[in-house]
């Protein structure tokens, strides 16, 4: 008996009808399935095409004077002396440090304009005047007066003016940013001292290259860091915060054993139904056929829909599972970059993982049963 396509997905959902609470409950695994798997892998996609797309605008390498006991502050007149190598362009002396609030601990950052546009913050974003702040949207000012208090080398109280755009969180979170008179006299440094250099050099990708001659130019040990160490540093620390996720897995591979477990026992329990089809003239191809159409009619949509959901856990801006579970925030959420060369690949994998077993387990039983005599099919199913 020969069906064309429409007739046979009337029939399939016909069938499919016939054990409603079963097809709901197969449809809803399938979607949970794909949210638990999906939910996991662009997880950790998002956290490095955003952390890539916020170090991008970073410098290309960073020099810090080193002692045996720790960092020391360096002069500013040594960014002339990394000036000096051939391939760097811009030596830049930075100032930032660690200090307290009434609320905790945060990083202080000295910026101007220029600063500010090598970061390539929005027009609207200005650099901080003496006795303003520009925070990231991790640090709590009392809602009275916007004035944050900084105990540092001093203690210094500035009114914040602006804060960072929220696609920016992931980096500056807890950062706040100081006109540079204030950050030194916070920090303690006198007007020629500089926590770091920042370098930009002519050809990114000789960065590397460039770490044994700039190593030799100054007259003290350094620690040269590239932007690719920063890359992995943070990769590293987002690797670990994200295992959380990877919990999903364990899970979800049991139940898809379950779920792929449970649809071989439900074909097997249609032996006679097979039978009765082949009695009435249906080819093996048309059961078979028939066995694909209904798969594809709970698979696709659970699966879209599981696709659909994990889409929202990870990027969706009103989301906050990611900066409370993995990065300890309290209120705001990090906003994820979604790469499409990386997700799309992501959402057909998830595809295929759920859907390819579930295909298997409904066509496995049916080419057993389609190849059978239908008489002995209609006795063992009585």
């Amino acid at each position: 008996m020969k069906h064309n396509r429409t007739a046979q997905i009337l029939w399939a959902g016909r069938e499919l009808l016939t054990h409603p609470g079963a097809t709901l409950l197969i449809a809803l695994a399938m979607g949970l399935l794909t949210t638990m798997i999906a939910t996991g892998l662009l997880l950790s996609q998002a956290l490095t095409a955003t952390t890539n797309r916020l170090l991008s605008q970073g410098p290309d390498l960073v020099v810090r004077r080193v002692t045996h006991d720790g960092g020391q502050l360096l002069s500013v007149k040594m960014a002339a002396t990394a000036m000096a190598i051939p391939g760097i362009i811009e030596a830049r002396p930075r100032i930032w440090g660690s200090v307290r609030t009434p609320q905790g601990v945060v990083t202080v950052v000295a910026a101007d304009q220029k600063a500010l546009r090598r970061l390539h913050a929005p027009a609207s974003i200005r650099a901080p005047l003496p006795g303003q702040a520009l925070v990231g949207h991790g640090v709590t000012v009392p809602e009275t007066d916007s004035r944050l208090m900084l105990q540092g080398a001093t203690m210094i109280t500035v009114r914040v003016a602006q804060r960072f755009p929220l696609e920016a969180d992931l980096v500056t979170h807890d950062l706040v940013m100081l006109h540079p008179a204030d950050a030194r006299r916070l920090l303690g440094l006198a007007p020629e001292d500089a926590c770091d250099l920042a370098l930009t050099v002519f050809h990114a990708d000789e960065a590397e290259a460039l770490r044994p001659e700039l190593a030799r130019a100054f007259p003290w040990p350094v620690h040269i860091t590239t932007r690719q160490d920063t890359r992995k540093h943070y990769a590293t620390a987002f690797g670990r915060r994200g295992g959380l996720s990877s919990m999903l897995y364990f899970p979800a591979v049991i139940a898809l054993l379950l779920l792929v477990a449970g649809v071989v026992r439900q074909q097997i329990g249609n032996r006679a139904r097979i039978g009765l089809f082949k009695a009435l003239g249906w080819t093996s191809r048309d059961i078979v056929a028939l066995q694909v159409t209904k798969a594809l009619l709970v698979g696709l949509p659970a699966i879209a829909g599981g696709l659909m959901i994990a889409y929202g856990l990870v990027y969706a801006p009103a989301q906050q599972w990611i900066g409370t579970l993995l990065l300890g925030w309290q209120k705001t959420a990090p906003l994820m970059h979604l790469d499409t060369g990386y997700a799309a690949p992501i959402f057909l994998e998830v595809t295929g993982i759920v859907l390819i077993p579930y295909l298997v387990a409904v066509l496995w039983p049916s080419l057993v049963q389609a190849a059978s005599d239908p008489q002995d099919l209609l006795n063992r199913g009585d």
